[in-house]
Formats: structure tokens, sequence, C-alpha cells
């Protein structure tokens, strides 16, 4: 989906231009990004489709959806994103659904109200979700996010060392390798793409 979404129509049409594309957890003006982060995916259908046939995937039956044997039966490429009733993250799903279209994959938009969205990510019962997060102050506290098995890990994400390294960081004292250790997080955490990072959310203030 990284591959395959059009990021610049969502960052320059449907978000107008107000924020900027998201590379990992932590934002580059942040101590605790690495300085020699990856940058951010551009839409590339063509390695899309090579990561799509490289696991199998193939329209065997000619109807424009890609196809695949799983446990003896032949299952299409077809899977729901839940999403908020929010206008502007309903646009972008739907700009997934077209963008996943054009190589094969029929993705289903519905929106559901917050709480259903919510109830639905703690009992993980979903093929895929839009939705964001913040982290405080301290970047251990993004550790109920990545950590194997913690709350708020919908996706049920699960690296062993990312799961080590959240707990050197809670125990180092020396700001230069406490640093170390969560740049390498966020390092980690963007090669195994759990979650297709799409952008930073500005805070904006109006004042009287």
């Amino acid at each position: 989906m990284s591959y395959a979404l059009d990021h610049k129509e969502m960052l320059n049409t449907l978000l107008y231009g107000l924020y900027e594309p998201c590379n990992g957890i932590f934002h580059k003006t942040s101590p605790w990004a690495p300085p020699d982060a990856a940058t951010s995916y551009q839409q590339d259908l063509d390695k899309a489709e090579a990561l799509l046939a490289e696991a199998g995937w193939t329209d065997s039956d000619g109807d424009g959806i890609l196809d695949k044997m799983v446990q003896g039966q032949r299952k299409p490429f077809r899977f729901t994103i839940l999403v908020s009733e929010l206008p502007d993250r309903i646009a972008i799903c739907n700009l997934l659904r077209e963008s996943l279209d054009q190589i094969g994959i029929a993705c289903e938009v519905r929106s559901v109200e917050f709480t259903v969205l919510m109830e639905r990510s703690r009992t993980h019962t979903f093929d895929a979700m839009f939705a964001g997060w913040g982290t405080g102050a301290d970047p251990d506290t993004a550790i109920n996010v990545w950590r194997t098995g913690e709350e708020r890990n919908y996706g049920l994400y699960s690296n062993p060392e990312v799961d080590r390294l959240f707990e050197m960081g809670k125990r180092e004292f020396d700001l230069e390798k406490r640093r170390a250790i969560y740049q390498q997080i966020h390092r980690l955490t963007y090669e195994d793409q759990p979650y297709t990072w799409l952008y930073f959310r500005n805070s904006y203030y109006g004042f009287n």
C-alpha cells in the first residue's frame, strides 16, 4: 500500500499542502529521529506490482482482480478499510481504493462511528484501518503502540529487536546513547512498514 498510494495527490490536493509527508514514528525535528532517516514513500505502481507478484498474487482468471491459492482455495485480493466519519479521512481512503484498483486489488471503504472504530481496533476485528496517533514528550510513550502485546498495538506488530530496544531506552540515562536507541527503533519500524505512514498533522491556532 505504501507504494500504491498516490501520496502527492493526498498531500497536495486532499490536504491542501498543509501537512508534511511522514517517514516514521518521529518528526525530523525530533532528537529521536535519525539524521539518516529514509525518505517518505512515493507512488510506484511497478514496485507495488513486483512485490505482489513476488508474494504469488496474479490475475489467474482475467477478471481484473489479483488472486492466490490460500490454504487450498483461490482467494481474490479483496479487503475492507475502516475509517471514521471525518470527510478528509474518507477522501484519503477513497484515494487509496482508486490507487489499489490500478494494480488489481479491490478495496472497500467503510466509514463507521468513532466508538465503533475504537472497539474494532481493540478487538483486532478489521482487515485494514485508517487511524492516527500522537506521542508524548518522552519517546518511551510510543511503547504502547509498537511493543509486542501492548494495548494500543492494534495491528499486532511484533519485532523482538524493537521490543528489546524499548526496554533498553527505558533504562538508559546517557542522552546520546538513549537517542541512538530510539533512532534505531525509528529505522526498524519504518523498514518493517507495519503501517503505511501518511503525514504529520500540524496544529493551527487562531487568536482574537
